[in-house]
């Protein structure tokens, strides 16, 4: 069918949905961009099964991507090889890897897993010679995942394209998976492009893009299929810009932070080609069949490991956590909406697909059988184009409905609203899954924020709890009372569905307590137990700054109120920013208190593009309430299901024997317990080095420091690194403790870069460490004259990348576990 916009006649050529932008240049015009309608038709059918072969193009180049190994693609044609860019083929904290090659389950032969950030394929750049008869470019894609299109660009696939001159070809993969080509012709910018018809996610599909100069006509193909086509502009002629072609990236990028290339490629490619002349639908179903003959004439089901950067991949990083939760590569923002269902622990988090840093934001999903061995599942919940998440998924919670059904509740982001924060809801798509693989969102917002006077725009990061006395469901959104504090906004609900505001949760005095202008993130708020006055106490905790701050108090459901037993925010946690992101649940196995963090990297953007992975989860710890009616903070008991056989296991010692025994003892991923007595009346600081280097010019100490009635970390020798320094990354972190006459318990978790302690069940501390040298991996003992060692055990923990070398075992007084 034919049809007109503003004079501009568009040929739409079988079933799809296309939207053409022609950008007319500022010479003999405004300047002005014509965006004509989409023109929407039933899709085509299913890829088909051709057995007939008919003769292909000449050919341009060629990539079959069959290597298996190497940092080149061999192109066919010329026998020439390409270079593979790829982040770890010169990688600062691991051994060296060549990129992501895969022999199998691909199209013919081999093919590559691009990793959506630093992989991609520089070729030299065609010549007008080349194109000068036209072209057809095409390829075999499985995108993994669809970036926003930043810069109004395509994540290429194949790319010669100079913005500036507006010559040469993008052809590629756009936001939700529709996908085009844009062509340069000097005064214009042509943007053909489908929508209706978009690329799977995990799937193979085959497309294919063609421009007549004859004819003057581009088309596009999926699957052998015509599906959109449209006459090139009357004006200009189509031209290649002098430099590189690119498979897997646009050949000019949108930077982000300094270091990272947007509009690139995540997911699996195969038989890439560049063809002379422009190849109708027949040719390019019999290539498509010549591609499948050997597979029965079916594209390959993938599988999720097929489209995931395995794990054994950041083998021996020398910073990257073992046994905590973490993406299997990738960025990760805060942890949320722990569950327990059908004999599995789940946990969500903010997840960009993409790559190491903050962008794209995806609902990410690990499943554990202990709240300690976690695996990763394929993307729970992903911006769609819709009316209610297109622009982000973001944090939230997860509740159940009467009948025990999971249910999760998200801050959907669309920036066409105002304000483009609300809640979405999400159940289960097979509730007899216990994996919960699948979700479907409600296709609206669930709640929204109050508008008019006295009203914010911040409004996210849903908390859902049930109040089963009065069976119904509170929702807590994190907001702010304009010129006032932070709060959480309360809303009821009988079915999860429809909700009733009830107001703020509770507000302080923001001109006492600077900073708490801001909106409260992540709220949550927990029953942790009877205070000495019989009533329950509740535990709020919400997210300022990085930094996680609590409050005790009393809720009453039936005024939507908490009051707290004091004012001022408190925190339990002294890594300062460290520990951020709460989130949290009652165990309903085990009915404790449960809560999450976010674990912070400290890492410049340079660091992470190295590495291949941002943060990852602290570890789980348990909340209660103490005899005192404040706050008690423990790892859960399930961690020791990753110990090893101990090392050090000393009973009733001086601290000379205990500095002994663990001068024998190295190591970057163990669990360490301490029990000192201190002796009367001395002060001093009393607790562990960890990650010291033989000389001591790498250290880090953590301890009670009695004089100063602190615990604090000290990172002044944390590492060499002089960039570290020169950022702040040293120094001494801590807060206000007094042992009062108590002995010392200090449980302490090392894993690669985390460090995190734990003293008397009262305080915590969350830290990163990054030493430069690879033996700083000593332990020493910090004690006062005539201090004793009650106990004194360390641990060796299960790693990913398998065993570790355990040394002898050092022991005192036998002791009875």
């Amino acid at each position: 069918m034919k049809k007109r916009f503003g004079g501009l006649r568009i040929a739409v050529h079988g079933s799809a949905s296309l939207v053409v932008v022609l950008a007319m240049s500022a010479c003999g015009g405004s300047g002005a961009t014509a965006r004509p309608d989409p023109v929407t038709v039933q899709p085509p059918g299913p890829l088909p099964v051709v057995s007939a072969v008919a003769a292909v193009p000449d050919g341009i180049a060629y990539w079959p991507l069959d290597e298996s190994a190497g940092t080149f693609a061999r192109e066919r044609i010329s026998a020439r090889e390409d270079s593979v860019e790829y982040v770890f083929t010169h990688a600062p904290y691991k051994p060296a890897s060549d990129p992501l090659w895969r022999t199998g389950p691909c199209i013919k032969g081999g093919c590559l897993l691009f990793d959506g950030y630093s992989t991609d394929i520089v070729a030299p750049g065609l010549s007008a010679a080349q194109v000068r008869s036209g072209f057809t470019l095409s390829a075999w894609v499985a995108p993994h995942a669809f970036e926003w299109g930043d810069g109004g660009q395509y994540s290429g696939v194949l790319s010669q394209f100079d913005e500036a001159t507006k010559q040469g070809f993008s052809f590629g993969i756009q936001r939700y998976g529709s996908w085009g080509i844009k062509l340069g012709f000097g005064s214009s910018v042509m943007d053909l492009r489908v929508t209706d018809r978009k690329l799977p996610r995990d799937q193979w599909s085959h497309i294919a893009a063609t421009y007549d100069p004859i004819g003057r006509m581009v088309r596009l193909f999926l699957n052998g299929v015509e599906v959109a086509s449209r006459a090139a502009p009357a004006q200009g002629d189509f031209a290649v810009p002098a430099g590189r072609l690119t498979i897997g990236r646009h050949s000019q990028p949108v930077i982000l932070a300094g270091v990272f290339k947007l509009n690139t490629f995540l997911g699996l490619m195969d038989e890439v080609r560049i063809g002379a002349g422009a190849a109708d639908a027949a040719t390019l179903s019999a290539l498509i069949a010549s591609d499948l003959r050997a597979l029965g004439g079916r594209a390959p089901v993938l599988q999720p490991d097929d489209v995931k950067v395995p794990l054994a991949t950041f083998a021996g990083d020398r910073y990257r956590p073992q046994y905590h939760a973490m993406p299997d590569s990738g960025w990760m923002n805060e942890p949320h909406a722990p569950l327990y269902y059908k004999g599995q622990y789940h946990l969500f988090f903010q997840k960009n697909p993409f790559g190491p840093f903050w962008h794209q934001i995806h609902w990410g999903h690990w499943v554990s059988p202990d709240l300690v061995h976690w695996r990763e599942l394929p993307i729970a919940l992903a911006p769609e184009d819709d009316t209610l998440a297109p622009d982000g998924i973001w944090s939230g919670s997860a509740t159940y409905r009467e009948d025990g059904t999971p249910v999760l509740f998200f801050t959907a982001g669309n920036d066409s609203a105002v304000p483009n924060q609300r809640t979405g809801m999400a159940t289960p798509k097979n509730p007899d899954d216990p994996l919960l693989a699948g979700w479907d969102k409600y296709p609206r917002p669930v709640t929204l924020a109050q508008t008019g006077a006295g009203f914010t725009m911040d409004f996210r990061d849903p908390f859902v709890f049930r109040d089963a006395t009065r069976k119904r469901w509170f929702q807590l959104v994190g907001s702010r009372i304009p010129g006032g504090s932070g709060t959480a906004l309360v809303h009821e609900s009988t079915d999860l569905v429809n909700w009733t505001y009830r107001g703020p949760l509770f507000t302080v005095d923001a001109s006492k307590y600077p900073g708490f202008d801001k909106a409260f993130e992540l709220p949550v708020l927990l029953p942790v137990g009877k205070g000495r006055d019989g009533r329950m106490r509740y535990v709020f905790l919400t997210d300022i700054g990085a930094q996680c701050y609590y409050w005790t108090g009393v809720f009453d459901p039936t005024s939507a109120r908490f009051t707290p037993d004091s004012e001022a925010p408190r925190v339990f946690d002294y890594g300062q920013g460290h520990f951020s992101g709460p989130s949290g649940f009652i165990d309903p196995r085990t009915g404790r208190v449960i809560v999450m963090s976010i674990a912070q990297g400290e890492r410049t953007s340079g660091a992470e593009w190295s590495a291949g992975w941002a943060h990852n989860a602290g570890l789980p710890i348990e909340m209660s309430l103490g005899p005192d009616d404040d706050l008690r903070v423990r790892p859960i008991g399930e961690l020791g299901l990753v110990r090893r056989t101990p090392v050090v296991d000393l009973l009733e010692v001086s601290v000379q024997d205990a500095r002994a025994a663990l001068a024998k003892v190295t190591g970057d991923v163990l669990e360490i317990e301490l029990v000192l007595q201190p002796a009367s009346g001395s002060a001093g600081k009393r607790g562990l080095v960890v990650r010291k280097a033989p000389d001591g010019s790498e250290q880090t100490a953590i301890y009670v420091d009695s004089a100063a009635a602190r615990f604090e970390i000290d990172r002044t020798r944390t590492t060499l690194d002089l960039d570290a320094r020169s950022r702040g990354v040293q120094g001494v972190q801590g807060g206000s403790f007094e042992l009062n006459g108590e002995t010392l318990r200090l449980h302490v978790f090392l894993d690669r870069s985390m460090v995190e302690a734990y003293v008397n069940d009262r305080k915590s501390l969350t830290s990163r460490a990054y030493p430069t040298r690879a033996d700083a991996l000593g332990l020493d003992v910090l004690a006062a004259a005539g201090d004793r060692i009650s106990s004194l055990t360390v641990w060796p923990l299960d790693t990913k990348e398998g065993t570790v070398p355990v040394p002898a075992l050092a022991t005192g007084i036998n002791k009875q576990r």
